[in-house]
């Protein structure tokens, strides 16, 4: 139930408001009354009411200030201005105020029912609209870590965000860095396992090593963390401004030397507290938009080298880094792979990603014998992988080169390989849309017996649920293959079943044929009929014989 408060100068007035409305059946639980502007004002400063039912013309505040003053308080609350005048000027001030009502004196009390139905309707509403909002807000803060760790995890894979989007996402889930923010990175692999320390959920272990961190690193330092593919924790390091790090005569050797302690000092909490080992390796300080990608790699690259069996070792990028082997193509393996590509049948975007490796390629200088091979047999896999998901075996995709599709060798130079990828690319298409064609043509056949055999009670919606697709999507599908809605075929095919029911079986009544066909009033089935044919189905059947 919602509060509702009267204001008029005229007591008499709001007396009788008070009493002859039926508030209750209106939706208002309770009734206020005040006598002037001022009266209202300060009540409405302690006691928000939901409408406010007001004359315009009152010594000192008038109804249209009144409103004005209380949107400063209550955006929410609903108006309704009464008025013994009907000029145009006041009314075009009440629109302009965004007055909700707008009646003349004397109220008529049907109208004024009339209007509070339309606002307590509106406020129910607009709260049930601020519920939903707050759920989805209540909602997005309850997930916003798992927010913050696939943008991490985006980043770390190689996908590329304009700068713009990039600070849109920060700033919207709340993490204080920005494109052009001086960072670095700490990747973190824990060495000891759960079983060893009687854990039974290694992610709790993992957990526990993310809260150390955030703790020992967020005196100094910004802290954006995330878990990656390969269970390594990774966060991302920013000076906070406020801290003496910022004021440091130093700056730069004051943020690596307190990055390194800090990192040691973690290892031994981890240690302390967890019984627990872990090997770090700290990255360089970049501008984050341009390194987190290649940092990333870079330091994975230093765990696969160097970190063997070694634990509770802490290493930093610079010292570990060795010059970059020749044939490291990195547009090659960034997310999303081929194969992930294909699974989705992405293949402009698999035509554009084939272009940035090749392009890469010319660009280094990198066209060897190596990595000619190195993308054959990468396109090799995908071609395979994504024949055999979809049931062609490898003839199907190379049926002039029955004794080759293995063969590396027939490729002289890139320009070579490159053509017979965007051939190959070509073909799978043509192959899939031809085997997708050929579903839906075994679709709509289905859905045509279906029709046949259930004619009577043949609908959208049944069809749609016997071949397992949602009827918008099959309705859509029909009319592009058969050129008419399902709706329209299934008219035709009743009159046409109604037709050889009619010539075939003479004793039966029309009414039974309406009936079989799935029409259930004879005379809107005869109405149809004749539209169709131009005759009634008694007239038909007496003229056919």
């Amino acid at each position: 139930m919602y509060e509702l408060l009267i204001v008029d100068d005229h007591s008499h007035l709001v007396d009788s408001l008070e009493r002859n409305m039926p508030w209750q059946a209106l939706g208002i639980g309770k009734v206020h009354k005040a006598f002037s502007g001022e009266e209202a004002l300060e009540f409405c400063k302690t006691s928000p009411v939901d409408i406010v039912l007001t004359d315009i013309r009152m010594p000192g505040i008038s109804g249209l200030e009144l409103i004005q003053q209380l949107k400063k308080y209550d955006k929410h609350f609903k108006s309704i201005l009464l008025s013994g005048y009907g000029e145009w000027d006041y009314a075009q001030e009440a629109i302009r105020q965004q007055v909700d009502g707008y009646l003349l004196k004397p109220v008529d009390h049907e109208e004024l029912a009339g209007a509070v139905r339309r606002l307590t309707e509106a406020l129910r509403l607009e709260w049930d609209e601020r519920g939903r909002q707050q759920k989805a807000m209540d909602m997005v803060r309850e997930h916003m870590p798992l927010f913050r760790e696939k943008l991490l995890t985006d980043l770390l894979q190689g996908r590329k965000l304009p700068p713009e989007l990039l600070e849109e996402k920060l700033a919207y889930y709340q993490l204080p860095f920005r494109p052009g923010d001086l960072t670095a990175m700490c990747l973190l692999r824990i060495e000891s396992s759960a079983e060893e320390l009687n854990w039974r959920d290694q992610s709790l272990l993992a957990s526990a090593v993310a809260n150390i961190a955030e703790e020992t690193f967020s005196d100094l330092f910004h802290v954006w963390h995330g878990r990656d593919a390969y269970d390594y924790e990774v966060f991302i390091l920013k000076v906070r401004e406020e801290t003496w790090l910022s004021q440091d005569p130093q700056p730069e050797l004051a943020r690596q030397q307190s990055f390194e302690h800090l990192a040691s000092r973690l290892q031994q909490h981890v240690r302390q507290f967890l019984k627990s080992s872990i090997s770090i390796v700290l990255g360089d300080w970049q501008v984050m938009s341009h390194g987190l990608r290649g940092m990333y790699r870079d330091s994975l690259a230093v765990f696969a080298r160097q970190l063997g069996g070694g634990t509770d070792l802490l290493i930093r990028l610079q010292d570990a880094a060795t010059p970059e082997m020749p044939y490291r193509i990195h547009s090659l393996y960034e997310s999303p792979t081929f194969i992930q590509l294909s699974e989705i049948g992405q293949w402009e975007a698999i035509r554009a990603k084939w272009d940035v490796v090749f392009q890469e390629v010319g660009d280094k200088g990198m066209e060897s014998r190596e990595t000619l091979l190195e993308l054959y047999y990468h396109a090799m896999g995908a071609f395979s992988f994504f024949a055999h998901k979809n049931g062609f075996s490898l003839h199907d995709v190379f049926p002039s080169e029955p004794d080759k599709p293995g063969d590396a060798n027939r490729f002289r130079h890139m320009r070579q390989l490159q053509d017979w990828v965007a051939h190959t690319l070509e073909q799978l298409q043509e192959m899939t849309k031809s085997e997708w064609n050929n579903e839906q043509a075994a679709l709509i056949r289905k859905v045509q017996q279906f029709i046949a055999e259930r004619l009577a009670d043949a609908t959208l919606q049944s069809a749609a649920d016997h071949v397992g697709l949602h009827p918008a999507y099959l309705s859509a599908l029909f009319k592009s293959k058969m050129s008419e809605n399902i709706s329209d075929y299934l008219y035709r095919a009743r009159m046409q079943r109604a037709r050889e029911l009619l010539l075939e079986q003479p004793e039966l009544k029309v009414s039974d044929v309406a009936s079989a066909i799935g029409y259930h009033k004879p005379q809107y089935f005869i109405k149809l009929f004749k539209e169709h044919y131009g005759l009634t189905p008694q007239d038909y059947r007496h003229k056919s014989f």
